[in-house]
């Protein structure tokens, strides 16, 4: 993940975020700036039965003005259906249609941590009822289908990959997808990630880990608590963001506008539970590194802070030792508060979040951190976001499993 002159050439032109608390580029950022959260009561099945009845979950009816983009002859997997939106929001907002990817060696990187779990809960209780799945069941819930999907939508087929590190996943894929750009291998990239999780075999996973909040489901919008003294662990969500990824000089040739230049990347994965800090400190160290620039250039970080008890303070202790005395001054600020953790898409709503930070100067809120845990004295914009000089943004997300990635986003100006 080498940084200098070649990742200077990648930019980020076109953002599609599919979040709980908004689809597109515009609600997305007006409800991220606002402070709203996402996360509600499950409806899409009944979780009477689990301690945890809450989630970030994408519903139908948010969908409505975007299910042109997906027709009836394509897999009934929700998953491909938000990456193919995500994916077309994105093009929108990039001023790119499907037929102007004919002129670009196009390249498409998805990152899923985990199959379509709404079709395997599905398939099974078909199974259950009639002994057989449906035809389309294995391909429906395949991780590799919705970046197929995507690119049979964009009839774009040079270079399709599926990135599967957990919810590292779609941050991977940015940052693989820009160094692909930069080693030459392609002209454009539809980078990103999407996950949809939400089911009762999973969440009843998660409530029997104790990972998810159990204390807040009358107030669901206060369950996600990054950094509070009373953080019960993430909340499950869903969702997708995809980012276009172009060479800069074809994005000037075509007037294209440009959120951020791709400054570089950084990966470490954990060995032990005990060197969680040591790889967090890596990853970051190591983005930077790539990026030419040190902990005194960066103006915000969009931090990983899911609300869990350890992960948030482990981090903060990361941050520490890397920015010394800076780490009291930088903005932190965790975007989970309001959207839950959607797996392999975090990642890219995280960048998608930072790209809009340093387009518009604007650091968004940690909402509901009303009394900061133990070691957790940084600033972490609780509450209101801020009018701040944003020149560089740290992004950083780590995965089960013990992966951490980090990257870095600067002005194109």
């Amino acid at each position: 993940m080498s940084g200098g002159n070649s990742m200077d050439e990648v930019v980020i032109t076109g953002l599609g975020p599919v979040a709980p608390n908004g689809i597109g580029i515009n609600a997305y950022w007006d409800a991220i700036t606002s402070g709203r959260s996402g996360i509600k009561r499950i409806v899409s099945f009944n979780p009477s039965g689990l301690p945890c009845r809450i989630a970030g979950e994408i519903k139908s009816a948010d969908l409505t003005n975007c299910n042109g983009y997906y027709n009836g002859n394509l897999p009934d997997s929700k998953a491909c259906k938000l990456s193919v939106i995500a994916t077309m929001l994105a093009l929108e907002d990039a001023g790119l249609s499907p037929e102007d990817l004919a002129d670009y060696r196009t390249a498409v990187y998805m990152g899923v941590s985990t199959t379509d779990m709404e079709v395997v809960q599905r398939e099974f209780h078909l199974f259950e009822d009639k002994g057989m799945a449906a035809p389309d069941s294995l391909i429906s819930a395949f991780p590799h289908t919705p970046a197929v999907i995507v690119s049979q939508v964009l009839k774009s087929y040079d270079k399709v990959i599926t990135i599967s590190t957990a919810c590292t996943s779609g941050l991977n894929s940015i940052i693989f997808g820009a160094e692909s750009i930069a080693r030459g291998d392609a002209d454009l990239v539809i980078a990103g990630g999407v996950d949809t999780p939400l089911s009762p075999l999973v969440l009843s996973g998660f409530c029997s880990a104790k990972m998810v909040p159990t204390s807040y489901n009358d107030q669901p919008e206060k369950a996600c608590r990054p950094f509070d003294i009373d953080r019960e662990g993430g909340v499950l969500s869903e969702g997708a963001g995809v980012v276009i990824l172009e060479r800069k000089k074809n994005a000037l040739r075509r007037n294209g506008k440009i959120y951020a230049n791709f400054s570089g990347g950084g990966l470490s994965t954990i060995y032990s539970l005990k060197k969680m800090k040591t790889t967090i400190y890596d990853a970051m160290e190591h983005a930077l590194e790539n990026s030419a620039l040190t902990p005194a250039e960066i103006d915000y970080i969009c931090a990983c802070a899911p609300g869990d008890p350890v992960i948030d303070r482990v981090e903060t202790t990361a941050i520490k030792d890397l920015f010394k005395r800076r780490a009291y001054s930088v903005p932190i600020s965790s975007i989970k508060s309001m959207i839950g953790n959607p797996g392999a898409a975090a990642g890219p709503l995280q960048a998608i979040t930072a790209a809009m930070s340093i387009r518009n100067n604007f650091v968004p809120p940690t909402i509901n951190l009303e009394k900061p845990g133990k070691s957790c004295d940084l600033d972490y914009v609780p509450g209101t976001g801020r009018t701040a000089r944003v020149n560089r943004a740290l992004v950083n997300v780590r995965g089960f499993g013990g992966g951490i990635s980090s990257l870095v986003l600067s002005s194109a100006t």
